[in-house]
C-alpha cells in the first residue's frame, strides 16, 4: 500500500537525516573546523536536505523492486 511506502521513506528519511550530524562533526574535525560555528551550521543544514532528497528519490524505487523479487519468489514457490 501506498501508506506503508511513505512510512518506509519517512522513516529511513530520518534515519539518514539523523545520522548527517555526527558525519559532518567528524568532518568538521578533521578539516580543523568549529563543529559549533557557522560554517558547519549552513554545511549541516544544507546536508541533511541533500540527503532528505536522495533518500526519497531512492527508497520508493528500492521499496518497490524488493517487493517485486519478493512476489516473485512467492509466486515460483506456489507453483
Amino acid at each position: 500500500p501506498v501508506g506503508s511506502d511513505a512510512g518506509l521513506g519517512e522513516a529511513v528519511a530520518a534515519q539518514a537525516v539523523a545520522a548527517v550530524p555526527q558525519a559532518a562533526a567528524a568532518v568538521a574535525q578533521e578539516a580543523g573546523l568549529d563543529p559549533n560555528g557557522p560554517e558547519m551550521a549552513a554545511l549541516l543544514k544544507l546536508s541533511q536536505d541533500v540527503v532528505e532528497r536522495i533518500v526519497w528519490e531512492v527508497v520508493p524505487d528500492l521499496a518497490e523492486t524488493i517487493i517485486r523479487e519478493n512476489l516473485d519468489k512467492l509466486t515460483a514457490q506456489r507453483q
